[in-house]
């Protein structure tokens, strides 16, 4: 009988995520990856007219995380994570982005500063990429930086299928590293996929909309009458950890020498909050969503927590030879979503992981050296409180839900404050789109380390933090929960310059779903 309970609620919870991925806001071929590589590729580019030129094809690929672990995954270019793209500072680049997939999609370019015409969101800075279209986004890559790119239509969906990358570009002044890899953590539920979902063949009618006016709010997650909650049908979901587009036993080793300087750039494309654990090494945390620490410091036994969509990019000094296993697990769902990413120095490819415990969490806050912020007087205040009606079945900022959510208006020159506050009982990864923006303090305290720039930040149950952003790229931006099931379910407000008008013409027959 209980059995029989979780079950019926795995699929009210199931086809909860996928109806209630509805939300609308007014502003195939199958590709069997017989070449599935165990590291991260580059995508392949072009050079025309001085521009680099990427073409990345969004297509539904066979997957196979392990010998006995296969998928049908939305990919880019038929590789899960998608191919890595990586430009220099100051290079013009052009992504040709073409749809195979049977149903709508779109490319945010995540945490880099694009034009609002390029921020890749359906209804808000253009129509959705319909199947067998195409859509070209061009761009200046003039703030170096580890970035990446997912879709922003129908994110829980979308995303959770395999539709994320990394995009890099690297400064001027990078220096010497004798590793330079990239973890990309992710997470995947064997109780999805033994269900079936079709999600290509599903009827996406009534998901119309654009920026102005808002169809339906779709369904929510409520359980019923089991008193099973969101988070607790998520941590039975979702089993699997992924890292690389591998899991046990196929994630692959990054293979190091004794000497080496080693660059590690961590993504987390997944739903939960992470925590990494490095073993047998001192370490610097060099940068947050990709921009500098100020003098960071060697530390050692402190494990990082990584929120969705952060990125955090360490360095080490390889020293200490041997087989070692960088711990990363889920940080409510231990059990079901652990994995070690194997560090094997040369002569110890046959030797057994080893790993090790940790003493304190790493604290951002008292981290590297300050220095002062070169910013104007704070010209607007705002306060965007997270909250929930219902128990955390469904969320709010300042009591607002998406499609009737909180705009917040914003001029150009602009030194806009907002105070941050935490009143659910679940993390909460908020993104800013389109701008940088600075840590000042924590529940009260201030920043006493280096500046905390960054583009999404993870407010904590009971938390508050205060930020600033300076008001210099004009558009209509998202500000939402990472978590995207959160922002399905209403976590979702904007940043509007006045006067702003977005330059494309909203299709009233294209289903864009910009959550």
């Amino acid at each position: 009988m209980i059995y029989k309970v979780l079950f019926t609620a795995v699929l009210v919870f199931i086809f909860g995520l996928t109806a209630c991925s509805n939300n609308t806001v007014n502003h195939s071929t199958m590709d069997h990856g017989e070449d599935q590589k165990e590291t991260v590729e580059e995508v392949a580019v072009d050079v025309s007219e001085g521009k680099k030129v990427f073409n990345i094809e969004v297509k539904e690929s066979h997957w196979m995380l392990n010998d006995e672990l296969i998928f049908d995954a939305w990919t880019y270019n038929g590789t899960l994570p998608g191919q890595e793209i990586r430009v220099q500072e100051g290079d013009e680049v052009v992504l040709n982005v073409k749809n195979s997939l049977s149903v709508p999609t779109a490319l945010h370019l995540h945490g880099f500063p694009v034009p609002n015409e390029m921020d890749g969101v359906p209804g808000i800075t253009q129509n959705a990429i319909m199947p067998g279209e195409e859509f070209t986004y061009e761009y200046t890559a003039d703030v170096p930086g580890t970035y990446w790119y997912h879709s922003h239509q129908n994110g829980a969906v979308q995303v959770d299928q395999g539709l994320y990358g990394v995009f890099i570009v690297e400064p001027n002044d990078q220096p010497e590293y004798n590793v330079d890899e990239l973890i990309v953590i992710d997470e995947w539920s064997s109780m999805m996929a033994e269900m079936g979902i079709d999600h290509q063949n599903m009827d996406h009618s009534g998901m119309h909309g654009g920026h102005g006016g808002h169809g339906g709010h779709g369904v929510g997650h409520t359980m019923g009458n089991d008193g099973i909650s969101h988070s607790e049908m998520m941590n039975m979901m979702y089993d699997t950890m992924v890292i690389n587009g591998k899991a046990t036993p196929a994630i692959a080793p990054v293979e190091v020498k004794e000497g080496d300087l080693m660059k590690l750039r961590f993504l987390n494309a997944g739903l939960f909050t992470q925590v990494i654990s490095i073993p047998g090494h001192s370490f610097k945390v060099t940068h947050y969503d990709g921009q500098e620490v100020n003098e960071p410091e060697w530390i050692s036994e402190q494990a990082i927590r990584i929120a969705p969509a952060e990125r955090y990019e360490i360095e080490i000094e390889l020293n200490h030879p041997g087989a070692w296993g960088i711990e990363v697990f889920a940080e409510q769902n231990p059990s079901n979503l652990h994995a070690l990413v194997p560090i094997v120095y040369s002569g110890f490819e046959n030797t057994e992981l080893e790993s090790s415990t940790f003493s304190s969490y790493f604290d951002f806050t008292n981290y590297g050296s300050p220095i002062e912020l070169s910013i104007g007087e704070i010209t607007k205040k705002y306060e965007m409180m997270l909250g929930s009606k219902d128990g955390g079945e469904t969320f709010t900022i300042n009591g607002k839900q998406f499609p009737n959510h909180e705009v917040y208006e914003v001029e150009e020159g602009d030194v806009v404050k907002f105070t941050i506050i935490n009143d659910t009982e679940v993390d909460h990864p908020m993104h800013m789109h389109g701008e940088f923006f600075y840590v000042l303090s924590k529940n009260g305290q201030l920043v006493k380390g280096s500046a905390i720039k960054k583009d999404t930040l993870n407010v904590r149950p009971d938390e508050s933090y205060e930020i600033v952003f300076e008001a210099k790229n004009p558009g209509i931006w998202m500000f939402h929960c990472h978590e995207f099931h959160h922002a399905n379910n209403g976590m979702v407000a904007e940043v509007i310059y006045k006067g702003f008008e977005p330059i494309f013409e909203l299709d009233p027959n294209v289903p864009n779903q910009p959550e």
